[in-house]
């Protein structure tokens, strides 16, 4: 069965993704020891779910495996950074939420993919949105010297 989307649908889901990698980019993970370890946690990811929409063998093991990988890799790093802010704890947020829905699809556990999805989408926004808010629109404080 097929689903079809808008057009708009599409084109908002691509610039969110587009987006989300600008937050990637600007972040401090790229900087860090761990940005090769969570880069190719994220493409196996990415082959599992390959390898699943082809339903070849192995998809379950690609997509358990790396989102174990991948929330272990990026929790430790997140553990270890001195200075935490509030896009960091969402940015956390989404990687657990996808690497929670990345297990579930692999393990098969069809009830739990809408709730995880949700998650999945509601974090991913959450995470746009403060970038934005807090890069582009809020206006810097002037602190008074008295």
């Amino acid at each position: 069965m097929a689903a079809s989307y808008p057009s708009w649908q599409l084109l908002l889901t691509i610039a969110a993704y587009g987006l989300l990698l600008w937050v990637g980019w600007n972040g401090q993970l790229r900087r860090s020891h761990f940005a090769f370890p969570v880069a190719g946690a994220v493409v196996v990811l990415f082959v599992g779910l390959l390898f699943k929409v082809q339903h070849w063998s192995g998809s379950m093991e690609l997509l358990v495996g790396s989102s174990v990988a991948l929330v272990g890799l990026y929790g430790t790093w997140f553990a270890r950074k001195p200075a935490k802010n509030r896009l960091d704890l969402l940015k956390l947020s989404y990687v657990v939420s996808l690497g929670l829905w990345a297990a579930v699809l692999g393990l098969g556990w069809r009830p739990l993919l809408p709730w995880l999805s949700r998650l999945l989408l509601m974090s991913l926004w959450a995470v746009l949105l403060d970038f934005v808010y807090v890069r582009y629109i809020r206006r810097a404080t002037h602190v008074n010297p008295l």
